[in-house]
This record gives structure tokens, C-alpha cells and sequence, in this order.
């Protein structure tokens, strides 16, 4: 997965168009994303140049460029930006991409009134790595006030379509392509504009390809087994529907797949019938703590609550979701009083990296993966299924014990109380270890075993 970034993008941000006079580039944010084996990739740059052409009251003319330098853009994990810089997009030969705007055709109106917003198909070229193509796809430009035009937009980079190389390995596990999503804000040139700024950014390669073909949609997967069920209570009363908000994906926002089943087991551990472990405590007998999350919530339901915003892309529960938990949560608490969590080896957890994280045994950890990661990483599932060989071993703990929220994509952490460090190693030993499955990238390492960049 360190597959990169391409950021390819650039993009543009464009937008607009030819007429009354130049504007440029103000602020702006580039977002791509590759979808990947065990999380998708996600990177971004906010160094966004470049000027356009353009008369707001006849936008469709447009004409201008945006470029951005490949060095800028971060997804997140220094090695695998090195990785894309060096090995994928070679930005040392190829330093920019860069989206040049020649019209705007299936324009929705002629001109965009100060406050509001008008729709139109971009048509230009967009350079990456050397490889220059014709590009079309749609753009929305906003202008906020008399000012500023804010375009956003997104499409499709093909990676074969611009000559990225990529390991074979890599290229089966990752997709194939990227999308590109941008934001770009660009307001009129002024006499103090600097002259670098307002410079359009002309192409590096002359030849210019037909547009990539469309992309083939990805062939359907048979979907997996799902986790048995096995309801409790079905009198259709609170607890019922309680049960049911327990084991539903809809309790989360959109996009969610995550439940709290797949975190948390009605009964103890060793009465879990499907032999998997999950990251989170037993629900049974949670409605008789005192205080959740360390003092965060006072109820089941309010935990809930902090979970499904922080796990399962939800904004909240509502008054009558929290009140059906409830009463579910204390149907399955026969004990009065339990013992108040030790929360410290939670914090522990985050903050202890694991020592010596290849040195255990990857038979074993292809046992315990199974029995801690195939709640989620089956295919079909929450997660994307695993795929040995395309992960850094302290990245891959820090996965699991602990991921800034912001970059979190929906998994809860497992902390040392329900994954010991030395079952942990096993499972890293697996996902990492040349016995497994070969290694993406194959560096060479200085007398001190530290990899350089770019060696393989």
C-alpha cells in the first residue's frame, strides 16, 4: 500500500474561463484516493498554482492552468510518500502535474451571478509523469462574491494510462486508478499580484494523447458468509428494538458497515460461538458500570453514542435509539454491580510502540489473524481483505493500537487487554515476513539497518 499517491492530481481546479481578466489561484485543497487492501490510500497537497483566463459573465471560454509539484502532496505516512515520489511518479524527472483548461462545454447558464453556482463539462489535458492526455469531466464553479470563484470537482486517473509503474504484486492488490476530488478557490488579479503567481503554468510535454478510455466497472464479488445472528428478544418492545439497532449497520451514517456487534459479543468470550475476538469489551453486564469511555458518557447508550461518531461515520443517536439501547443493554445485565475498567492499559496501549515487531511466529499469527481480524476483514465484510506483503510492520501497529481519529477508517483500536503484544507480533510477523508472501519493495539498508529511500 504504499502505492502512492498520485496525486496526481491535481487537478484541477480550474475552471474558468477567458475573457475579462486573469485570475488566480487563492487557496485550494487536492484529494485523492486509491482504494487498497487494507485501508485506502488518502493523500492531499494545498499547494495549489496557477491562472486562469476568464470573464464571469461568459465563463465557458475558458482557458488557464493548475499545476502542483509532486513533492507537496502527503498521505500520511512518510515512507510510502517517499515510495510514491521515487518509485511511482519520479518526481525528481517528473516534478509537476499539471490540468490545462481549454473550454467549458454543456455550460448550464452563460454566466455565474455573484451567489450562485453553474455546472459544465471541463475539456483539457492533464500531464503526470511525462504522459500528457486529453481529459473531460464535470466541474461546479461558485462565485461567492465578486471576487472569488470556488470550482470543485472530481475524476478518474488511470494508472497504466499514464505509464506509473507499479509492481505487479502491488498493482493486483491495489486499484488501479485514482480520484481525484478538489476544491479550488481563485479571485482576480491584482497589481500586487506577483508576476510568479499569475503565470500560467504551460505543459512540460508536448505530445498530447487521446482521453484514457472509460474504466471497466469491477467484476461483482460473491459476497461472504455473513456473522450469525442469533436474536435475544423479538417481542418488537424496546429491548427488541434495541437488539436490532445492536446488529444494524443504520445505526451509523452514510457508507457505514460497521455494527456494534462486530466490537462487542452479548455474552462472555469464551460462550462466542463464531470463534472470533473483537476489539471491544462483552456488552453483557455493560449497563451496570457507572461511567463509560473514562467518565465521557454515564450511560450504555451515550458510550454508543461516542462510538458510532467516532467508528461508524454517524453524527449521533438519536433520543429514541439511545433509549431502545438502553433497555436492550439492561436486558442482557443480570449482575447489579461490575468491577469499574481499568482504562489505563488503554492509554498504555496507544502509547507503547511493540517492540521487535517481526520477531514472532507467522504460522501462529496466521491463526490468530483469523481469529482477531476476520470479524471485518473478510471479503465482503467491513474491512478489505488482508494482504500479506503489502504492509510496514510498525505502521501495521500502530493500526491496531492506535490511529488519529482523523485518519481512522473505521476501525476501533485493540488494546494490549484484548491482543497481547506477543500475539500481536505473531500477527505483524505474518502481514510482514518474506514466508508469507514477497515483499513490495526491497530495500537496501545502511550498516545501521535503516532502509534508503528509493533502493529496491
Amino acid at each position: 500500500m504504499r502505492t502512492a499517491a498520485l496525486t496526481l492530481g491535481l487537478l484541477v481546479a480550474s475552471v474558468a474561463s477567458a475573457a475579462e481578466g486573469q485570475w488566480v489561484r487563492s487557496k485550494g485543497i487536492v484529494h485523492f484516493i486509491i482504494e487498497g487492501p487494507f485501508d485506502d490510500v488518502h493523500g492531499e497537497t494545498r499547494q495549489v498554482n496557477g491562472a486562469l483566463n476568464i470573464d464571469p459573465d461568459g465563463w465557458a471560454k475558458a482557458n488557464g492552468s493548475v499545476a502542483v509539484d509532486i513533492d507537496t502532496v502527503r498521505t500520511g505516512i512518510d515512507q510510502r510518500d517517499e515510495d510514491m515520489r521515487v518509485e511511482f511518479l519520479q518526481s525528481s524527472r517528473f516534478p509537476k502535474a499539471i490540468l490545462t483548461i481549454e473550454k467549458i462545454e454543456r455550460a448550464s447558464a452563460e454566466a455565474i451571478p455573484v451567489g450562485g453556482s453553474v455546472k459544465g463539462d471541463l475539456h483539457g489535458t492533464f500531464e503526470v509523469h511525462g504522459v500528457r492526455r486529453k481529459v473531460t469531466f464535470p466541474i461546479n464553479i461558485t462565485r461567492e462574491n465578486g471576487f472569488s470563484l470556488r470550482a470543485a470537482g472530481s475524476f478518474l486517473v488511470p494508472f497504466g494510462d499514464y505509464s506509473i509503474p507499479r509492481p505487479s504484486r502491488l498493482f493486483l492488490k491495489l486499484g488501479d486508478q485514482a480520484k481525484i476530488v478538489f476544491d479550488v478557490t481563485f479571485v482576480q488579479k491584482t497589481v500586487e499580484t506577483p508576476p510568479a503567481v499569475a503565470a500560467v503554468v504551460q505543459p512540460t510535454v508536448q505530445q498530447v494523447l487521446p482521453e484514457a478510455p472509460k474504466p471497466k466497472p469491477p467484476p461483482k464479488k460473491k459476497p461472504q458468509k455473513k456473522l450469525e445472528l442469533k436474536y435475544l428478544f423479538t417481542s418488537g418492545d424496546p429491548k427488541s428494538r434495541g437488539e436490532k439497532l445492536f446488529h444494524s449497520e443504520k445505526l451509523g451514517g452514510a457508507g457505514n458497515k460497521l455494527t456494534c456487534f462486530h466490537c462487542h459479543t452479548k455474552g462472555e468470550d469464551k460462550d462466542v460461538k463464531d470463534g472470533f475476538i473483537r476489539s471491544g469489551r462483552t456488552a453483557a453486564n455493560s449497563a451496570a458500570r457507572k461511567v463509560f469511555w473514562n467518565g465521557f458518557a454515564n450511560d450504555p447508550a451515550k458510550a454508543a453514542a461516542i462510538c458510532q461518531k467516532a467508528f461508524m461515520l454517524g453524527d449521533g443517536l438519536t433520543v429514541e435509539q439511545e433509549e431502545d439501547l438502553n433497555a436492550f443493554l439492561e436486558a442482557i445485565t443480570p449482575k447489579p454491580a461490575v468491577a469499574a475498567l481499568d482504562y489505563s492499559v488503554n492509554y498504555h496501549s496507544m502509547e507503547v510502540l511493540l517492540q521487535d515487531p517481526t520477531g514472532g511466529n507467522a504460522a501462529n499469527g496466521k491463526k490468530l489473524a483469523d481469529k482477531y481480524c476476520m470479524t471485518c476483514h473478510l471479503d465482503g465484510r467491513v474491512g478489505p481483505v488482508w494482504a500479506p506483503g503489502l504492509y510496514e510492520p510498525d505502521w501495521v501497529v500502530r493500526r491496531v493500537r492506535r490511529l488519529e481519529g482523523h485518519q481512522n477508517r473505521q476501525m476501533p483500536n485493540f488494546s494490549q487487554a484484548r491482543l497481547p503484544d506477543d500475539q500481536l507480533r505473531d500477527i505483524v510477523t505474518y502481514l510482514t515476513s518474506p514466508d508469507s508472501a514477497p515483499p513490495i519493495f526491497k530495500r537496501k539498508k545502511t550498516a545501521a539497518g535503516i532502509p534508503v529511500p528509493g533502493s529496491r
